[in-house]
């Protein structure tokens, strides 16, 4: 495993950004530090070093709650959200985890407003509400 740490973390987000078309690279809305957005949404974030928070949709996570559940890796939260979070703990944990990121991109993309992400004015006042 890579040292973690915000290098790798932006390491990983940006080999993410090459999953598809429509995502880039952008400062978070939900934590600071860089995020992967599809059009004007964020999808994916760390939470901290080994924590990767991402946006895989309420009906993608209820299609798969089984799998989900049964995998020490992901933390759902207690109610329905469209997050969850991934553990990342080893090369082959990133591996999976750059899958999990491509299905929320897959399951983002038809419905994420198209554009770059925000910045500046606009980026502060999503951060206000999170």
């Amino acid at each position: 495993m890579p040292d973690i740490g915000m290098d790798w973390q932006t390491e990983f987000l940006e080999s993410c950004c090459d999953l598809a078309e429509g995502t880039a690279m952008g400062a978070g809305a939900f934590a600071p530090g860089p995020a992967l957005w599809v059009g004007r949404r964020e999808i994916a974030h760390f939470d901290d070093e080994r924590t990767l928070d991402v946006r895989l949709t309420k009906a993608v996570i209820r299609q798969r709650r089984d799998e989900f559940e049964s995998d020490e890796r992901i933390a759902l939260r207690r109610n329905a959200s469209d997050w969850l979070e991934v553990s990342i703990g080893s090369a082959d944990d990133a591996e999976w985890a750059r899958r999990v990121v491509r299905d929320a991109v897959e399951a983002n993309l038809p419905t994420a407003a198209a554009g770059l992400p925000p910045t500046g004015t606009e980026l502060e006042r999503r951060r206000r509400f999170h």
